[in-house]
């Protein structure tokens, strides 16, 4: 317990599945949270929900717009002073057939999946280094690295770019004592896959070593340990998380 004890932290998508997860854990572990939702009534909801009164504050952002990302970083440092850490898990998935997939479909989660977590990484970075340093953890996926089974080429795409970010940005902030990591979930039972057909589900099941899809609570507790102090020699690493699913 208090392993983030006075970390000031930015989770993006916290109102839902990983995000309000990482939120939790990050609150039980002493730290203090802004999260962001698609609207600032379902933001400011979920953050009461989260039961940490003054240590969890929420803020709507529409992260497909460049001009929502300095309002969260201005809004943290004015409730809280800092930032420390930030969570890049906002994202948005599509199983949009590969014959199918539209320019407007590829721009949408390009820019949330991947331009967001840059700006929102570069806004940050510039509080981080002012005040010693500090973590990014970018939640990437496993589609990111074997192409995908349920998502489309447009998702799989935008989550390598998230890949290929955390290990450009690991490098660039480094001297600043920025650590840039990321989290490379299989498939997390969460609303998001909880629609998703019994077929997908039994074929991604079968291809799991350990037999079942993953728990919040298992992306949530990896978060924890790669945004402390316990993890400060770790920096540009992906971690999967998918069962053993995919071995690289």
């Amino acid at each position: 317990m208090n392993r983030l004890a006075d970390k000031i932290a930015i989770i993006t998508g916290g109102t839902r599945g990983i995000g309000r997860a990482v939120a939790g854990a990050f609150l039980a572990e002493g730290a203090r949270v802004l999260i962001t939702g698609t609207t600032q009534a379902r933001a400011d909801q979920s953050a009461g929900e989260l039961g940490a009164r003054d240590r969890c504050i929420g803020i709507g952002a529409d992260l497909t717009d460049p001009a929502s990302v300095q309002p969260i970083v201005d809004r943290a440092q004015a409730a809280f002073g800092r930032i420390d850490i930030l969570v890049n898990n906002a994202g948005i998935g599509s199983g949009t057939n590969v014959w199918d997939v539209t320019l407007a479909e590829w721009d949408r989660i390009a820019n949330v999946n991947v331009r967001a977590a840059f700006f929102l990484s570069q806004a940050t970075g510039k509080v981080m280094r002012t005040h010693g340093g500090g973590s990014i953890l970018n939640v990437a996926s496993m589609a990111g690295e074997n192409g995908g089974i349920a998502g489309s080429p447009s998702y799989a795409a935008a989550k390598a770019g998230v890949i290929g970010l955390t290990r450009a940005l690991a490098r660039r902030f480094a001297p600043d004592r920025i650590r840039v990591n990321a989290l490379s979930p299989a498939d997390i039972e969460t609303d998001m896959t909880a629609v998703f057909p019994a077929q997908i589900r039994a074929q991604l099941i079968a291809i799991t070593p350990l037999g079942r899809f993953g728990e919040v609570n298992e992306v949530s507790g990896a978060a924890v340990f790669l945004a402390s102090d316990e993890a400060s020699y770790i920096t540009g690493q992906v971690l999967s998380i998918n069962g053993g699913a995919y071995m690289g």
